[in-house]
């Protein structure tokens, strides 16, 4: 809630032109409008954004309100949609329906949690940090955006993999939650879904390998399961890639490419673009910006960097990140990291979306405003990483 106030309080007195989080809140309160007034016949037919010219000719705007999205705009047509229901609940507040996000995004938070404690209790606190208490993901994921809901929608799928996969508890409610979460996610950001898939897939397969307890089965087992692995996740790619569009991994390439050429040519990002090199859209040149990358997505903005006040509470927070990664690199041995990764499948699946997730963003982003907002998916998962394996090197220390 103090997310959510703070981002209306900012987005109201210090981005005076309300940007999308005014778009959101006024388009929805346009549907909300339609349906006050008993009109379902064309709020049904606001509903199909492929087929109407509502959201193109702006043909209702004097009787129920504006609606600031295209038709070409699917994804925050349909972020419009959702908060739909939450502006009903609230009232048409612009306060109350934030308030009302925030606390469907802690849900989303609150399940993450659960996964990260189950596995290792006596982290709680510090679970607690990386999940809840990060201000750009409790500023960014609290408010009337897009991100609220994929951040909520990516802890309830990492909730329901662990509870419906992992622990195979067979319950319909699990697998509901997992199917609607993933929709959440596709219709949204498809991106954050196609991060999350591979990561999901390694973290079923190695927890078949750590349940393994025989070392020469062990042994014997490891290259199939690898070998399966690399199977299903291609062809999961490949699956998702025809439903992904833009999104799919050639146009995304393709996209990051273009982008970067796009900031050579000129500088209609201001002050606040950020440049990573040039590279080209085949396997090695995507290699060769990997380091780039992630280091932009995950340490920066610097604090030298900042061109505004909210940029310097990012660079505040970033040199934290920064500073924790370092130590924890410096005390955690190499050995220890390999046999954690493999005897624990929720830090392996943990640090491999975030650093995936990292990559992609840093790849494909070209101004800090833009990656302060879209890297907050990757950062609890990406600290939680970081502590389960200070805490397994600590555990070690002692047992010698």
């Amino acid at each position: 809630m103090l997310g959510g106030i703070s981002l209306c309080l900012i987005y109201t007195f210090y981005y005076t032109g309300g940007g999308d989080v005014s778009n959101y809140f006024l388009s929805a309160n346009t549907y909300v409008n339609v349906l006050y007034d008993l009109n379902f016949s064309l709020f049904f037919d606001m509903l199909n954004f492929y087929s109407n010219n509502i959201h193109m000719s702006g043909v209702y705007d004097k009787e129920y309100g504006p609606i600031f999205f295209h038709n070409t705009d699917i994804y925050a047509l349909f972020t419009v949609v959702l908060t739909v229901p939450f502006c009903i609940l609230g009232c048409k507040s612009f306060l109350a329906t934030t308030l009302l996000l925030s606390y469907l995004s802690f849900l989303g938070l609150w399940k993450l949690y659960q996964v990260f404690i189950d596995q290792f209790p006596d982290l709680n606190k510090q679970f607690a940090i990386a999940i809840f208490f990060v201000p750009s993901v409790f500023f960014w994921g609290s408010g009337m955006l897009k991100d609220t809901y994929t951040l909520s929608a990516l802890g309830f799928v990492t909730f329901g993999v662990y509870k419906f996969l992992i622990r195979k508890e067979r319950k319909f409610k699990y697998l509901m939650v997992l199917v609607l979460a993933s929709l959440v996610l596709l219709l949204i950001k498809p991106y954050i879904f196609f991060a999350i898939t591979p990561g999901s897939l390694i973290w079923l397969f190695f927890d078949k390998f750590a349940s393994i307890k025989n070392p020469i089965l062990k042994t014997l087992a490891l290259p199939l399961i690898m070998g399966t692995m690399v199977i299903l996740i291609v062809f999961t790619m490949q699956f998702f890639g025809e439903y992904l569009g833009e999104y799919s991994l050639d146009n995304v390439l393709n996209k990051a490419v273009k982008t970067q050429q796009d900031l050579i040519r000129g500088e209609q990002y201001g002050s606040n673009y950020y440049n990573i090199g040039e590279f080209d859209a085949s396997f090695t040149g995507l290699i060769s910006k990997i380091p780039a990358a992630l280091n932009m997505a995950l340490f920066r903005p610097y604090i030298w960097d900042a061109q505004n006040p909210v940029m310097v509470l990012s660079g505040l927070e970033n040199l934290f990140v920064l500073v924790f990664s370092v130590f924890i690199l410096l005390k955690v041995k190499f050995l220890t990291l390999l046999r954690s990764l493999v005897s624990h499948p929720l830090l392996i699946f943990s640090l491999l979306f975030a650093l995936f997730f990292a990559f992609s963003v840093g790849l494909t982003t070209a101004n800090y405003g833009a990656l302060v907002r879209l890297k907050i998916p990757g950062i609890p998962f990406y600290l939680c990483a970081l502590f389960i394996l200070f805490h397994l090197n600590k555990l070690r220390l002692w047992r010698r």
